[in-house]
């Protein structure tokens, strides 16, 4: 038995355009990410997709709303698909915080070192896992999209063992697509080459 998750990023925010960060804060996506948002439900048309999950931030429901629209699916929000809590560092433009000396440690690497007041690599990782695996457990053979966030994905991933030296936004477009199977037989999760 195994479960498809379809792990995706919301489509581009006005943040994302001018490279502030976001984190469990929001920002309305744009035009631009609108458009995105429909391309990837129409990516997905022919996948018989069983239900849409998104994080419960604005810009994922809004993304998983267009793509409701496309493919008539029920839709569901979990508060543990939210961003990555990068504390004071939320609201703030990427190039005002590149000067920070654990800047590269903390969103570039799998740590426990946290942004002030915000929440580790690790810990995020961990709570992106859990969150998949009870969705997978609880929809067994379903195909599911999952719509969240490009720190939260970098972070999953790297506890999974997919390290990057890369940051979010170097790994994750707007509207990526990511299949990821969950094989309940070994309670594991597979990237789908």
């Amino acid at each position: 038995m195994k479960t498809t998750l379809y792990l995706a990023r919301h489509g581009q925010t006005k943040w994302n355009k001018v490279q502030r960060f976001q984190g469990q804060l929001d920002s309305n996506l744009t035009q631009v990410g609108k458009q995105q948002s429909e391309q990837l439900a129409l990516s997905l048309a022919n996948q018989q997709i069983d239900l849409i999950v998104s994080s419960t931030l604005g810009r994922a429901v809004d993304s998983a709303l267009i793509c409701q629209r496309i493919l008539n699916t029920p839709i569901a929000r979990l508060n543990d698909l939210t961003e990555r809590d990068l504390g004071s560092w939320q609201g703030q433009y990427i190039a005002a915080i590149k000067s920070d000396e654990n800047y590269h440690e903390i969103l570039h690497q799998f740590t426990e070192i946290t942004p002030p007041s915000g929440e580790s690599a690790i810990s995020c990782g961990s709570r992106i896992y859990q969150a998949l695996k009870e969705l997978a457990n609880n929809h067994c053979n379903k195909n599911i999209l999952v719509i969240f966030h490009g720190e939260a994905l970098r972070c999953f991933l790297a506890k999974l063992g997919h390290n990057s030296t890369d940051n979010a936004y170097e790994l994750f477009d707007n509207a990526c697509l990511l299949p990821l199977t969950y094989r309940h037989d070994d309670d594991s999760f597979q990237l789908a080459r």
